[in-house]
């Protein structure tokens, strides 16, 4: 237990805070202590478990499918959104995907060896990048998950555009009624986004964040120890927040009505 606790508050980011706590004591000056105790308080926040559950349990409402019902599901075919590129993967001759993608390709492939649904990729990259993210996904989901892809879109750079340049593949091949793969912290938007283009999504959520049936979970002196696991789920959900709350700001921008002129 000591050794554990001696760990957590030297090791990152318990060693980061640690600094910040003694220039907060050192420093003169109320507005210098008060920048100081600023970022020592959200930096000690966003890397204890329980800040980050309660951070990341509101972004995944929808509950993971149930291996068992998935016969039962009504769906045409299977959409896996992508996530991030690995850049310069040297083992595998130049870049692949990254860890978030390579998650919802795992379960993506999973779907469709259940239900033998078609499967879709969406997923560009800025100009320099090439190829792009969805070619990738397909060689991955090909090659190395022996998963035939149907389709792969790789312009979007957006989960909006995600869903705006998927929407013409699908439709293209009939396809109106979706399974949609992605982070189950990453769904709510990315479900408002596609059915903003008229797409019905039944959300397949993967690589849950969130604590689930944490009534029984058992409290531990761990959870209350500076972790980077924490920071990193804080991080993502401090970023989903920011990007529903954007999506939202937009969406009323675009539904508000132009004020009426009076002419002269």
């Amino acid at each position: 237990m000591l050794y554990t606790i001696i760990k957590g508050l030297l090791m990152p980011p318990g060693g980061l805070i640690l600094p910040f706590l003694i220039g907060f004591l050192l420093a003169r000056g109320v507005l210098a202590r008060l920048f100081i105790f600023v970022g020592l308080a959200l930096l000690t926040l966003m890397s204890l478990s329980p800040v980050a559950e309660r951070l990341i349990t509101p972004l995944e409402p929808y509950p993971p499918l149930r291996p068992s019902e998935l016969a039962q599901i009504d769906a045409q075919a299977i959409l896996i959104l992508g996530g991030e590129r690995a850049y310069r993967a040297a083992e595998y001759g130049g870049d692949s995907v990254g860890p978030k993608t390579l998650q919802r390709l795992r379960y993506g492939a999973f779907l469709h060896r259940r239900m033998g649904l078609p499967v879709y990729v969406t997923g560009g990259s800025p100009p320099p990048e090439d190829p792009p993210l969805g070619v990738l996904m397909a060689r991955v989901l090909e090659d190395e998950l022996g998963t035939a892809v149907a389709g792969v879109e790789q312009r979007s750079r957006t989960t909006e555009e995600n869903a705006a340049l998927s929407a013409e593949m699908l439709r293209a091949n009939g396809v109106e009624r979706l399974l949609l793969v992605t982070h189950a912290w990453h769904m709510p938007r990315s479900v408002a986004a596609f059915e903003r283009v008229g797409l019905a999504v039944i959300p397949a959520p993967t690589a849950f964040l969130g604590a689930r049936d944490s009534e029984d979970a058992e409290a531990s002196y761990r959870d209350w120890l500076p972790s980077a696991s924490a920071f990193s789920v804080s991080y993502f959900a401090l970023h989903e927040h920011l990007g529903r709350a954007w999506y939202q700001l937009k969406a009323s921008g675009e539904a508000a009505p132009l004020a009426p002129t009076t002419e002269r």
